[in-house]
């Protein structure tokens, strides 16, 4: 430790004043978030439901359910992509379909970008908002998109909807927790960007665009439907904008496995290949940091000096601590509750993806069950 030991305290300080910065900034652009379109002059406007749908019997009757008890009726479209379980026959007997509210079409073409150009050529109505087939909805839901579409600006071309990464936000498991913990951090820092017309990120499983606008992002891969449509409009100057009402939050479980996990994150990194220069630089910035953790921790494996230990879980506690500061606030309003078990567990877990993405790609974690190329409904996740 003598030779490099102190630079080793040198960098990590230096680090740490860095990402505390950064998630300062990130916190002040939430907090901003918050009051995003609050004010604007209401005006009359429609809207369709479009639900993307490959192999969810066991799920699409649950959100729809809860469309049919909105306290604002709307009208649906599920977008069939060629299921092989009974999902459209399950659709087309629902209540919806009886009292005029809900169609059932098939995708022209394979994959859920195909669907949804389906459904965005179907709509009747200028706006769609997305929903996927597995999410879960409050009462309140349909009316919170009203009052913000309501107000939307002409210019604007998208509107990213609050997804909270849990099934029960209020009382999570611990693995539960974690995944809403860190996918909440990862919606604030997006409505952040969005707020300061920054590029962002969205999820398809809740999120509203203007029909005429909707970018085909096929010839990107088959992943992307969301964050690769709000960046490919933001570069063709359209505006797009968060939803700060919390009524109108979606509930989705997250993986429920650990070779499912993966082969999540995986899909998410392989679309990251497509975004905006400055989205990389984030995304780079978070790996630099779990780099920097890694190294700490196999210098200390390789080093007799008890001060490198100390140095390396000080920093990961440093950083866990102030990862935590940034997103509980983001995630109590999702509702979702958040221990500082979770808070630890996450900051175990999140150093560990990056290399557990790269053995994954490099085939060492098939023992496991994991494949070399991630897969979603029954088919990899390629172009």
């Amino acid at each position: 430790m003598a030779g490099w030991g102190p630079w080793a305290f040198v960098v990590a300080g230096v680090l740490a004043v860095l990402h505390a910065w950064t998630l300062r900034g990130w916190s002040r652009a939430w907090r901003k978030a918050l009051t995003s379109g609050v004010g604007a002059e209401p005006r009359a406007l429609d809207w369709t439901v479009v639900i993307p749908a490959r192999n969810e019997s066991q799920q699409l009757g649950n959100v729809l359910d809860d469309l049919a008890e909105q306290e604002l009726q709307v009208n649906i479209l599920v977008v069939d992509d060629h299921s092989t379980d009974g999902t459209a026959s399950l659709a087309a007997s629902h209540q919806l379909v009886q009292q005029g509210h809900l169609r059932v079409l098939t995708a022209e073409g394979m994959g859920k970008k195909s669907a949804l150009l389906s459904g965005m050529a179907s709509a009747s109505t200028p706006w769609v908002v997305t929903l996927d087939a597995d999410v879960r909805l409050g009462p309140s839901w349909a009316q919170g998109w009203q009052d913000r579409l309501s107000g939307v600006h002409a210019k604007t071309a998208c509107v990213a909807g609050p997804v909270v990464l849990s099934l029960s936000p209020q009382s999570p498991s611990l693995w539960d927790g974690v995944q809403a913990l860190d996918y909440a951090a990862q919606m604030g820092w997006s409505a952040g960007c969005l707020v300061r017309d920054l590029p962002g990120s969205a999820s398809g499983a809740n999120m509203a665009v203007r029909v005429d606008t909707y970018p085909d992002t096929r010839n990107l891969g088959a992943s992307g439907d969301d964050t690769l449509v709000v960046q490919a409009l933001q570069r063709g100057g359209h505006r797009v904008e968060w939803l700060s009402d919390s009524r109108a939050t979606v509930r989705t479980a997250g993986a429920n496995s650990f070779p499912a996990w993966i082969e999540q994150r995986m899909r998410w990194a392989g679309k990251a290949v497509h975004y905006d220069r400055r989205t990389k630089q984030t995304a780079w910035w978070m790996a630099w940091m779990s780099v920097t953790q890694w190294t700490l921790w196999l210098g200390a494996c390789a080093s007799s000096a008890s001060g490198l230990w100390g140095l390396a879980w000080g920093w990961w506690a440093l950083v866990t601590g102030m990862n935590m500061a940034y997103a509980r606030p983001v995630a109590r309003w999702f509702g979702l509750q958040t221990t500082w078990a979770q808070g630890a567990m996450l900051g175990l877990t999140q150093p560990a993806q990056v290399p557990l993405i790269l053995m994954a790609q490099a085939g060492l974690l098939r023992p496991w069950g994991i494949a070399s190329k991630p897969s979603w409904k029954g088919r990899t996740c390629d172009p």
